[in-house]
């Protein structure tokens, strides 16, 4: 009948094993969903770990401020070609992208650094001065001394002294006056507007190479449209002190607008120079033109022209100006490009297709009478030379506002102002990220930690081993708390047994007490030692409940600690050490006088005495021996807890005393290869194994088809 049911329990295990993992041996579902609820702690320790450091950046960051300005851009043309639109002259469609690269140009930021004096660093000696206490707004350096840490000190009253890096005193000064001093290659001049300090105060000055501060400045600023093809530039630049950005922002774009309109006022300047010569010669056409007229007129008199004449010279004199104004916009443009060059090819293909409207008008006018012909030519001329130079004249006045005034294609919408809600960090978030990190790191190493451990977690593996697994106990709350209050050191008995007699792990072992007593029918004596592979898997627990247990029953049990190492049954029972186990084979103590009552019915307990130096050599004494042989007629069970298997080689000398014995295995401890290492030291050492206790069995395991209890549980509720 046992062995059927040996068999059934290892059906049974191979059943929970496939459930529990699938062909390929990765962890299933179910697995992985109690390896997460197991290590609960572990995961919330992890979350609590990085939300504390998302708190500490929190806290210990300095904010981060966003200031920005918007700038538009209107888009519009250039070239004397638009003469019929004064307002679009000298004007053209702007570049976005070229408007980027001019604000972030060195002519743009090497101006804005010279003006907020950038490229002066000033640093406080002092470990908690300020750098604010000093002002240098003027820092002229020769070549050699740039990146160069000087070194200012404070003097009395409001008195200062420049040393260098040698210290070497290079120049004396006042606050609020300037100061210069010869240098064997160059000058050095210095003007400091501030200074709060005592004297002996110091402060570190240094001259910053200007393409180095201009980089840094370009890797800081931000320049992009807002919406396609706006027109709308941004300006924003992010930092820790939110007056400085400000200024920052506001003086690129102040330096950007201003050099837009140099810019347009330098282009008015060259066209307006162009214009200069040309006008003369327009001049001279003109008056030549009307000459010609006037004297052809005097020569024959009044004619009136008719009206298809009239049209014809409209239209001729229409088609004549606005070629003399493309070529005079070509001549221009050769100025800036070549000939090949896109715009000037337009305009070549512009000026032939009119040349070509124009040459059907002559076809035309070739019909008209001779003297007709001859008075339309001489008008036409006379109309494009007056229309041409009317029109450039007026173009050259403007030309010359433009070049006095201070108006250009770009201008500043909205000024920055000090922000005063920082853009970084944002404490939501970070502390968001800081949880998610935690959760997913405390799942990681949760994950780790199962797989590193790799313990055996279902009773059907050890079966599997050859040995029989009478009980399978769950973890219990209580004897956790129990355990505590040992290591605690408070008084009082400790035993689950006892306290919670209901519990389910003691429901567990009382199914251990049936499988003991038929593992005892063919036993050599009432021994039983109860041991373990390594420490910690629960032993004196199974030990002393099973005690309990037995006592109850009515059996007559002696419970021996023989764990001379790190026994702890006296204190699982409110009793001191002394008096026990070693006294007794050491002769010191009798063994009637070893025997200490328990406190319940039926139970007695030896414990271990004063621990020894040499437990194994004491063991091996045959005053133990006696020992046993002489207690054994009085009990039903002698049940001896014994230090772990492969700690130690005291349970190999206690196990060949007993008639039977018991190896006590936690859930997810031990690897296979433990347990198969355990079984062969005790076979080798002649100990008659019987079976297995598999202890702290997971509930949750046995919730989600991951391992199993042997048995069932039912108990009597209220």
């Amino acid at each position: 009948m046992l062995q059927r049911s040996i068999d059934n329990r290892a059906a049974s295990g191979a059943g929970a094993a496939g459930l529990r993992r699938g062909g390929s041996g990765e962890i299933l579902l179910g697995e992985l969903f109690v390896t997460l609820l197991e290590s609960w702690k572990l995961i919330l320790g992890a979350i609590l770990l990085m939300a504390t450091l998302a708190l500490l950046y929190i806290y210990f960051t300095k904010p981060v401020y966003r200031a920005e300005t918007l700038l538009q851009v209107e888009r519009q043309t250039q070239g004397i070609g638009a003469l019929s639109d004064l307002s679009n002259f000298f004007k053209e469609e702007s570049d976005i992208v070229s408007e980027f690269q001019i604000i972030r140009s060195r002519m743009v930021l090497g101006e804005v650094v010279r003006r907020l004096g950038l490229d002066i660093e000033v640093r406080s000696g002092q470990l908690f001065g300020s750098d604010d206490a000093l002002q240098v707004d003027t820092l002229e350096v020769p070549e050699r001394l740039l990146g160069k840490l000087l070194t200012l000190v404070v003097g009395e009253g409001r008195n200062y002294v420049l040393f260098g890096a040698d210290d070497s005193k290079i120049l004396e000064g006042k606050v609020g006056e300037p100061a210069q001093a010869p240098m064997g290659d160059g000058e050095i001049r210095l003007f400091v507007s501030r200074m709060n300090g005592v004297a002996g105060d110091d402060f570190r000055i240094k001259k910053n190479h200007l393409l180095d501060v201009v980089k840094r400045l370009r890797r800081d600023l931000r320049v992009e449209e807002m919406g396609k093809d706006s027109g709308i530039i941004r300006i924003s630049i992010e930092g820790t002190d939110a007056e400085r950005i400000t200024r920052l922002v506001n003086a690129v774009a102040n330096v950007y607008v201003r050099q837009n309109v140099e810019r347009r006022s330098e282009e008015a300047e060259k066209t307006l120079a162009f214009l200069k010569v040309q006008l003369p010669l327009l001049k001279d056409q003109m008056e030549e033109a009307e000459a010609e007229l006037n004297s052809y007129r005097m020569k024959r008199g009044t004619i009136d022209l008719p009206l298809e004449t009239r049209s014809l010279l409209q239209q001729s004199v229409a088609l004549e100006a606005k070629i003399s104004e493309l070529a005079t916009t070509r001549e221009e443009l050769l100025q800036r490009f070549r000939p090949k060059h896109p715009r000037i090819a337009a305009l070549d293909a512009q000026i032939g297709a009119l040349k070509r409207d124009l040459a059907q008008i002559d076809k035309r006018a070739q019909s008209l009478p001779g003297t007709q012909q001859e008075l339309l030519r001489l008008s036409r001329n006379a109309q494009v030379s007056t229309t041409l130079y009317t029109t450039l004249l007026n173009k050259a006045q403007e030309l010359k506002v433009v070049k006095a005034g201070t108006v250009g294609n770009v201008r500043i919408i909205d000024t920055a102002l000090k922000p005063y809600v920082p853009v970084k960090p944002v404490k939501g978030l970070v502390l968001l990220l800081g949880v998610l990190l935690g959760a997913m790191g405390g799942v990681a190493l949760a994950i780790l930690r199962k797989r590193m451990r790799g313990g055996v977690e279902d009773p059907d593996q050890i079966e599997q081993l050859g040995l029989p697994v009478y009980a399978t106990v769950p973890t219990s709350r209580t004897q956790q708390e129990l355990n505590r209050k040992t290591r605690r050191g408070d008084g009082g008995p400790a035993v689950l047994a006892l306290l919670d007699p209901d519990d389910l792990s003691i429901e567990s072992l009382r199914s251990l007490r049936t499988s003991l007593h038929f593992a005892q029918l063919d036993a050599k004596n009432s021994i039983i030692m109860i041991t373990g592979p390594s420490p910690g898997v629960g032993k004196s627990f199974v030990s002393a409940n099973l005690a309990v247990i037995l006592a109850h029953s009515g059996k007559r049990v002696l419970l021996v600690d023989g764990d001379l190492r790190r026994g702890r049954l006296h204190a699982m029972f409110g009793l001191g050490r002394s008096g026990g186990l070693s006294e007794i084979i050491a002769g010191d103590l009798g063994v009637e006088d070893g025997i200490r009552e328990s406190g319940i019915e039926n139970l007695d307990l030896i414990s271990t005495g004063a621990l020894p130096p040499n437990p194994s050599e004491l063991l091996l004494h045959e005053n133990f021996v006696l020992t046993m042989e002489q207690v054994a007629p009085f009990y039903d069970y002698i049940l001896i807890d014994s230090p772990p298997v492969l700690a130690v080689n005291d349970a190999s000398i206690i196990g060949r005393l007993a008639g039977a014995s018991l190896l006590v295995l936690r859930d997810g401890r031990h690897p296979l290869r433990e347990v198969q290492q355990s079984l062969k030291t005790l076979q080798h050492a002649g100990v008659n194994l019987r079976g297995a206790v598999f202890n702290r069995m997971s509930r949750l395991s046995s919730r989600f088809g991951y391992g199993r209890y042997y048995g069932y549980h039912y108990d009597y509720r209220s």
